[in-house]
């Protein structure tokens, strides 16, 4: 599973799976309070060391469960604990909090035997490369499959203004967005809705949100009218680009990756009910070359695709009232029955007929793939090998099986 989506409304937990902060404890007590920075008002310790957050933490912690997103100990890259470089504030006894630090927020969390401090449900850490009280070496650093930010004293990431640009890649020209440690790909989310997001919660570890302190700065290559932002449930800014919401991916976010990774393109996520792409500088979904494939299904061959970092299998379907040249499966449809797109041509898998492939020019300005006349579309409910999507009545018309013979319908399930 590459990610898990929450309701709509997940926020960090006020306390959730907190001990009271002003529980008495052995030991010496914890000091949480705030210093000026071009950020805000951002947590420090006692000291005057730099507090960040981690986003991979927004992953449920397990110690045997794969991948192992959140910072303990368990989380390695080139031999390195993350712990190690990122050393958890420890909660060696009270907390108090000071200078706007809001004492309600903080908290414990216990993680592979560590007892740390949190605020508003988020672990606190130290960065190492901070040698000094007042160094903020840490902020909008990606390490260990995730972002680190600083924190602020309302339990959200200290964010500044973020920019997007273009970087090449192996498709062609995709935005990206800089970090303190080089560009990111950015990628969108075929099941968000216009200035909608629908990656809250644990998706939201594999797939942080680029986010903003207000409206993002267009680079090279970048229209600065194309770009926006949205609130998210948590009350944070997330950047848009063209409306849709975009993000990073955790595995592009590794200990000294190197720019240019597109490890999330074209990935099938059936938990975040959609397909994750790359992003054109015209705010356009890049899928790069797509290849149509075959799955057995009863007695027949049917359509499907394999693709992605996961190499997960989707089943793809017609839809009945659609044309050769024309889809009718817009707007609210199309979030549900993403459209099968390409930017770099189609090919054929084993069992597929290539000269049945072709394309057609969607109203968004999209390449939609067809097979023997049909527009191809994946089920964002049933993004896997299996038939529920077949024969469901929705959006004035029926979807239907596609068999690599060229004919549409077959058995299947419903809604």
């Amino acid at each position: 599973m590459l990610s898990a989506t929450a309701p709509a409304a997940a926020a960090p937990a006020r306390g959730a799976g907190q001990a009271t902060a002003g529980r008495a404890a052995a030991g010496a007590a914890v000091i949480v309070t705030t210093t000026t920075s071009r950020f805000g008002r951002v947590l420090v310790t006692g000291s005057g060391r730099s507090l960040y957050t981690f986003t991979g933490d927004g992953f449920p912690f397990s110690p045997t469960g794969t991948p192992q997103l959140a910072c303990t100990a368990l989380n390695k890259a080139m031999g390195v604990r993350c712990t190690d470089l990122w050393p958890p504030l420890l909660a060696t006894g009270r907390l108090i909090a000071r200078g706007g630090v809001r004492q309600a927020g903080l908290g414990t969390v216990t993680r592979n035997h560590v007892k740390q401090v949190t605020y508003f449900g988020h672990p606190l850490y130290r960065y190492l490369g901070d040698s000094a009280a007042g160094q903020m070496n840490g902020e909008n650093l990606p390490q260990f499959d995730g972002m680190w930010y600083l924190d602020a004293t309302s339990g959200r990431p200290a964010i500044g203004v973020a920019s997007v640009m273009t970087e090449p890649s192996r498709i062609g020209i995709v935005l990206s967005a800089p970090t303190a440690q080089g560009r990111r790909t950015l990628y969108t989310l075929s099941f968000d809705g216009p200035n909608m997001t629908t990656c809250t919660g644990p998706c939201a570890a594999f797939w942080p949100p680029l986010l903003t302190s207000r409206r993002a700065l267009a680079g090279r290559g970048v229209s600065q009218r194309l770009i926006g932002t949205l609130r998210r449930p948590d009350g944070s800014l997330q950047v848009t680009y063209r409306g849709h919401p975009v993000y990073r991916f955790s595995f592009d976010l590794g200990f000294e990756a190197p720019a240019g990774l597109i490890r999330g393109e074209y990935l099938i996520d059936p938990a975040a009910s959609g397909v994750w792409y790359t992003v054109t500088p015209r705010g356009t979904p890049n899928p790069g070359t797509t290849t149509v494939g075959s799955e057995p299904s009863g007695s027949a061959t049917i359509l499907a695709i394999t693709a992605g970092l996961t190499h997960a299998t989707a089943t793809l379907y017609a839809f009945n009232i659609d044309t050769a040249s024309v889809s009718k499966c817009t707007g609210p449809c199309a979030k549900f029955w993403p459209p099968v797109l390409t930017t770099r041509g189609v090919k054929a898998g084993p069992g597929v007929n290539q000269h049945m492939l072709g394309t057609l020019r969607r109203a968004d300005g999209t390449i939609q793939v067809s097979y023997n006349g049909h527009p191809l579309y994946f089920f964002a409910l049933g993004l896997n090998s299996g038939t529920s999507g077949a024969n469901v009545h929705a959006f004035h018309g029926v979807f239907l099986l596609v068999n690599t013979n060229g004919t549409v319908g077959g058995g299947g399930g419903g809604w």
